[in-house]
């Protein structure tokens, strides 16, 4: 997708709140998937090279920066934002386009 553009999301779960996690995820995927999010990648970094290190990232294709910022903006996303912040300890969302 030459065109498109990435969904990074990089982030350290709170281990006491792993409940919170899993129902964040649980939710938020399929708002990403049903805005034509593609190829949703979970990784654990398992080395840190330069910076902190228990680090999680998640990466996901769309079509646009636009569809993207859709699903953040919308009402269900903000709903879900107080479980998002309960569950992880840090959480970094960008989009990352082709330079």
């Amino acid at each position: 997708m030459s065109d498109g553009v990435m969904l990074i999301a990089i982030s350290t779960p709170n281990p006491e709140e792993l409940e919170a996690v899993q129902s964040y995820v649980s939710q938020v995927l399929p708002m990403l998937t049903a805005a034509g999010g593609k190829s949703p990648r979970r990784m654990k970094i398992t080395e840190t090279l330069a910076g902190s290190s228990s680090l999680n990232c998640f990466t996901m294709e769309f079509a646009s920066a636009d569809a993207v910022k859709a699903v953040f903006e919308s009402d269900e996303y903000q709903a879900l934002i107080p479980t998002r912040d309960k569950g992880f300890a840090q959480m970094n969302i960008v989009i990352a386009e082709d330079m």
